[in-house]
C-alpha cells in the first residue's frame, strides 16, 4: 500500500498569501479612498475643535535672604548659632511654599516640577500652568489664583506678616506666557494618525472580503 504525497494536498483551512497580496493589490483603490477619508476626517475634527488657551510661568522657593532680614529686623528670632538659623528659615521656607503650591492645586492650578539641567546647586524649579477658554481668562485666573496663594500661605504660616508685602511664598521667575493649543498649527498629526487608521480599516475590509470569498468558495467544492 503506498502513501500519496502529492504537495497539491493541503488543509482547507490554510491561508494563501499570493491570492491574498493580489487582492489586496486589486483593491488598492478603495484602501486608498479609506486612507484619505481618515486623514480629511481626523483633520477636519482637529480643525473644528475648540480652541483652548495655556496661561503658564516659573515659580520657586522664595529668598532665604528677604525672610532673614524681616525677621532679624524684628527681633522675631533669638540668637543662635549659624546651623540652627539656617535650619530655622529653610523650615520656614518650605512651609510656606508647599503651602502656597498645595492652595493653587485646589484652585486646579497644574504643578509641573522642572529638574537641575546640571545637577549642581540649581534652584528646582516648577511650571504653573492653567487652561481656559480664551487668552484674557487663563491670564487673568493663574496671576489671581498665584496671588491668592502667596497671601493664604503666608496668613496661614507668617500671620504677623500677612499685611506685609515684603515676604512672599514664592517667587515668580518669568513673565506669564500665554500659548493656544493650536498656536503650532501641528496638523499633520491629525492627519496621519487618521490616515493610518484609514489605511487599517480599509486593510481590514479587503481581507474579511477575501477570506469570506475563499470560505465560500471551500464550501462549494
Amino acid at each position: 500500500m503506498s502513501i500519496s504525497t502529492n504537495s497539491n494536498n493541503r488543509p482547507s483551512d490554510e491561508i494563501d498569501l499570493v491570492p491574498l497580496i493580489q487582492a489586496l493589490w486589486t483593491n488598492k483603490i478603495t484602501i486608498l479612498a479609506t486612507t484619505v477619508a481618515g486623514a480629511v476626517i481626523s483633520l477636519s475634527l482637529y480643525m473644528t475643535s475648540a480652541e483652548e488657551w495655556t496661561a503658564s510661568t516659573y515659580i520657586a522657593k522664595s529668598s532665604l535672604y528677604s525672610l532673614y532680614k524681616e525677621f532679624n529686623e524684628e527681633g522675631s528670632v533669638t540668637s543662635t548659632s549659624p546651623q540652627v538659623e539656617l535650619q530655622l528659615y529653610n523650615s520656614i521656607q518650605d512651609d510656606i511654599f508647599y503651602t502656597a503650591m498645595g492652595v493653587m492645586t485646589s484652585q486646579s492650578i497644574a504643578l509641573k516640577e522642572t529638574a537641575p539641567k546640571t545637577g549642581k546647586n540649581e534652584a528646582v524649579l516648577y511650571m504653573v500652568s492653567v487652561t481656559a477658554p480664551s487668552a484674557e481668562q487663563a491670564d487673568s485666573y493663574l496671576k489671581a489664583a498665584m496671588a491668592a496663594a502667596n497671601k493664604k500661605a503666608i496668613a496661614l504660616n507668617l500671620p504677623a506678616q500677612a499685611s506685609k508685602n515684603s515676604v512672599s511664598a514664592f517667587n515668580v521667575l518669568d513673565e506669564v506666557k500665554i500659548t493656544s493649543n493650536k498656536s503650532n498649527k501641528n496638523s499633520k498629526k491629525p492627519a496621519a494618525l487618521g490616515a493610518f487608521l484609514g489605511l487599517i480599516l480599509g486593510s481590514i475590509f479587503v481581507i474579511g472580503r477575501f477570506l469570506i470569498r475563499q470560505y465560500r468558495n471551500s464550501n462549494s467544492i
